[in-house]
């Protein structure tokens, strides 16, 4: 469930001149960072196993992990052992900083003096690699506290869609709350936010090894700010509640308690989740209380002017709130008019096209395969788009030889920057039995390569990687 307040819109007479700067920072930092991270692990775990290191640590680690109580985890490995899957063991060994202190203590009972005397140095090598990568070194880890760490932490992110959600959240509420507060109170508060939320997960859990990295902790705080700025007025609020989607006006601060109790119960309820829901919930507390102290001692701290302002409604946005509602209602025949409505106005984006898609499904009338035809030609899409698209595609194979050779092409390289390139590993072999000549065939192919790559599928790589080196040179042949 997604709750999002939606009462102003960016003004750039009170320009977001901090906010910029924090998502560049936040970008910046995960693309020329810890875009190495990968890199250094998979070199580290090469080495491990070119070094034959795991038929000499393997007896070490049972015995480790028999000492940690982990029965089940230990169970689960001696059958990957015994099958010859080693690289979830290998990655966990290299990984795991506590047993790489437990080698350290216990040696001479497992190793003769000759092998440690060689296995020593590049054991500490590979761990002191690993030791650099970015969410070890700066993330905060509640068994490993380091003062730095509080700040750093918020600024490292797990993978493009936990920077990408992050970032989405901090604009739609960031931009707000830097008006209304002014610039530098905006940074102090947003990293106060992030070092109370980093403060309630580490005493969540004083023994966790495992890091916390991110910005959401500050952004809760971000949107816990915005909330206590408008305190009582009645405000918009976007809503989306699985196949529910609207807006709705409340009193700011009656949010506030629901946003808490959500990441309370989640964290209660949803123990196996990787997400630190307590984390949300002190930069939330954290937020509302800065905002708080900093009204009581100065009531001119907020920009009131702007705070009162009324927000002209952007017509697109009542349009799709006209939308929502119908399909609240159940008026479906109502929403697809509203909607090709919107569309002959404003033309297709991917969100109406959407909405257009799944009110015709219900039907699948004559107007439903060419309105999923035009919904798998909407063009550059974010990540999360491209994963509703892949499902839309699945869904529907009937539409699949109706898609023209450009628009396959182009449908199926947004595909490959999905987790799993199936679809896009599909789309390319249909348009190899069509036939097609395309340059841009090529390309496709050196895509498909990096995306089994990214799955260690190295007999595929190697595959795409020769059939696009032969298309690029069938290409200049058919030009000269």
């Amino acid at each position: 469930m997604i709750i999002v307040p939606t009462e102003k819109q960016l003004d750039w007479r009170n320009a977001p001149i901090v906010l910029c700067a924090l998502v560049l920072i936040n970008v910046m930092v995960f693309f020329f960072y810890q875009s190495g991270d990968t890199k250094k692990i998979i070199e580290a775990m090469t080495n491990y196993v070119a070094k034959d290191y795991l038929t000499h640590e393997w007896p070490v680690f049972e015995k480790f992990l028999e000492e940690q109580q982990e029965t089940e985890l230990l169970k689960e490995y001696r059958q990957q052992y015994q099958d010859d899957e080693h690289d979830e063991i290998i990655g966990d060994i290299v990984m795991n900083e506590a047993f790489y202190a437990y080698l350290q203590k216990n040696y001479r009972t497992y190793f003769t003096p000759d092998y440690y005397a060689e296995w020593a140095p590049e054991r500490t090598r590979l761990h002191t690699q690993l030791q650099s990568v970015s969410y070890i070194a700066n993330g905060l880890r509640a068994s490993h506290v380091r003062i730095f760490s509080f700040l750093t932490h918020q600024f490292l992110h797990g993978d493009i869609m936990h920077l990408l959600g992050n970032m989405f959240f901090l604009i739609i509420c960031g931009f707000a709350v830097e008006a209304a507060i002014g610039h530098w109170r905006f940074l102090l508060f947003y990293l106060l936010s992030g070092v109370a939320a980093g403060f309630a997960q580490v005493a969540s859990d004083w023994s966790s090894n495992t890091p916390l990295v991110g910005a959401s902790g500050a952004i809760s705080g971000v949107m816990a700010m915005y909330l206590a700025v408008f305190r009582l007025k009645k405000i918009e609020f976007f809503y989306w509640f699985f196949f529910f989607v609207g807006y709705f006006r409340a009193p700011a601060l009656l949010i506030l308690p629901f946003y808490i109790g959500k990441e309370i119960y989640s964290y209660h309820s949803d123990t196996e989740s990787n997400v630190a829901f307590m984390a949300h919930a002190g930069g939330f507390v954290a937020g509302a209380i800065l905002i708080g102290i900093a009204w009581l001692l100065n009531r001119n701290t907020l920009n009131t002017q702007y705070i009162e302002a009324d927000q002209t409604v952007d017509p697109r946005q009542q349009q799709l709130a006209d939308i929502y509602a119908a399909i609240e209602k159940h008026r479906f025949e109502q929403a697809l008019v509203l909607v090709d409505a919107l569309i002959q106005e404003k033309g297709l984006t991917f969100d109406v096209a959407m909405i257009r898609y799944n009110l015709l499904k219900i039907s699948r009338d004559d107007a439903y395969l060419p309105a999923t035809l035009n919904l798998l030609t909407v063009p550059l899409l974010a990540p999360e788009d491209i994963k509703k698209l892949d499902k839309v595609w699945k869904d529907n194979p009937e539409v699949h030889p109706q898609l023209s050779e450009q628009a396959a092409l182009k449908l199926g390289m947004q595909f490959t920057v999905l987790e799993s390139p199936q679809s896009a590993e599909q789309l390319f072999v249909q348009l190899q039995a069509r036939g097609c000549k395309n340059p841009a065939l090529s390309v496709y192919a050196s895509k498909l390569a990096a995306a089994f790559q990214r799955l260690r599928d190295a007999g595929k790589k190697s595959y795409y990687d020769g059939l696009a080196k032969q298309l690029a040179q069938g290409a200049e042949r058919g030009l000269l």
